[in-house]
Formats: C-alpha cells, sequence, structure tokens
C-alpha cells in the first residue's frame, strides 16, 4: 500500500506587532529622554568609594584644575527665573528667544556683562567660546557679596525655595506623593589638582548665600576585595 503523502505548508510569522511595538517604544524613549548639555571642560575629580549618584536637579558649581568656575541650573524653571533676577541686578537685556537658548545651554562660564553676544552666536561657536571663557567671577579677596558667583548662587537658593513650595503645594492639593529628596539640590564638582584656596573660596561663597548643605562630587574608586 503505498504511503499517504502529507501536504506542506510554509509557516508564517506575523511581523507587524513587533514592528509596532518596536516604534511605541522608540517614540516612548524619543518624548521621555532629556539629552545631556556639552559640558565646556572635562574634569577628573578625586576618587572615592561611595556609589550615590549625583541628583539630577542640580546647581552644579564645577571647578577646573587652572582654578576657573562654571555653573549649571538643571531645573529649567529655577534657571529662568534666575537669570530674569541676574539681568535686572547687573541690567542686561535679552530677548525672549535669548532666554530660552540660555536654557537650553550647557554651563555658564563667563560675566553676565558677555551673554547677550555670546548667546547671538550659532551653536557651533558658543560651545567654543564656553571652552575658551575664563569663568565666572569669584574673586573673594575684596567682598564674597559683590561677586557674580554669590549673586548666582543666591538667586538660585531663593528660587529653588520657591519653587520646591510650589510643586509641594501643587502635589498635596492633587494627593500626590512629592519626592522631596531628589529635589534640587547644590553640588561642587573639583578637579582632583584644583588649588585647595580656590576650593575654598568656592565653599566660602555657599556660605554666605546660606546654602547648609552641598555635595562634592568625586570618581569613584574601586573597592578592595
Amino acid at each position: 500500500m503505498p504511503k499517504v503523502k502529507m501536504p506542506r505548508s510554509n509557516p508564517s510569522l506575523d511581523m507587524t506587532p513587533m514592528v509596532d511595538l518596536a516604534f511605541l517604544l522608540v517614540t516612548f524613549f524619543m518624548l521621555t529622554s532629556s539629552f545631556r548639555s556639552p559640558e565646556p571642560v572635562l574634569i577628573d575629580p578625586p576618587a572615592s568609594t561611595t556609589e550615590k549618584e549625583m541628583p539630577k536637579q542640580v546647581f552644579l558649581v564645577t571647578i577646573d584644575e587652572t582654578g576657573r568656575v562654571f555653573i549649571d541650573i538643571t531645573n529649567a524653571a529655577v534657571k529662568q527665573n534666575v537669570l530674569r533676577k541676574m539681568m535686572k541686578e547687573y541690567k542686561v537685556g535679552l530677548t525672549d528667544e535669548d532666554v530660552k537658548k540660555f536654557i537650553g545651554s550647557g554651563p555658564l562660564g563667563m560675566q553676565m556683562a558677555q551673554l547677550p553676544a555670546f548667546l547671538a552666536l550659532e551653536t557651533e561657536k558658543r560651545n567654543k567660546v564656553a571652552e575658551a571663557a575664563k569663568g565666572v567671577p569669584y574673586d573673594t579677596a575684596q567682598k564674597i557679596r559683590n561677586c557674580e558667583l554669590f549673586k548666582w548662587t543666591l538667586n538660585a537658593r531663593i528660587e529653588a525655595d520657591n519653587d520646591f513650595k510650589q510643586r509641594e503645594a501643587d502635589a498635596e492639593a492633587k494627593n500626590q506623593p512629592f519626592d522631596k529628596d531628589n529635589y534640587m539640590q547644590f553640588v561642587v564638582k573639583a578637579a582632583k589638582d584644583t588649588k585647595y584656596n580656590v576650593v575654598k573660596s568656592v565653599i566660602d561663597v555657599l556660605r554666605e548665600a546660606r546654602v547648609s548643605q552641598f555635595q562634592m562630587i568625586t570618581g569613584l574608586e574601586a573597592k578592595p576585595e
């Protein structure tokens, strides 16, 4: 009796759901991710064994090995309010478009008087100028409260406190949790070869601005086995 041959069929796999899922994931990450601003200087901080990560919302003071100081505010609302106070303090006129550029830019390392000309440049030229900048003035030899770093720090502390209270009140009104521990913090990141008196001057400015707590950023050192 001859064998019965079963008909063969080629299996097919519908890739449509997988493609849809891939596009959904790409869209999700594009909408939720935040791009890191380019740093004008690369800092090699001293090492330690702590594994605590830097908060996402910070007032960051970066000090390079030559003593230049750069500042950055990663909270957009606070950054805008602080800038407007500094514009009024130093009588610097900026357009709304300039303010938007400043909020989206990286760390600042120059005097307020130089800011309008800096923001008028194209992005590539701004990056080159930022790298060659002399830093935010912080000379404390005469009076701490007269230096620009003090003004930035003081206004940042005040605006951060105001924003914190507003966010806390909004969360309470909506009966939603508010993560107080991960809110904006003050952070100092100094190169390991930075002179002691420079770091001390920056810390003196923070204290004069009544910043009671701040973190020091270090590199991760391998733990002994």
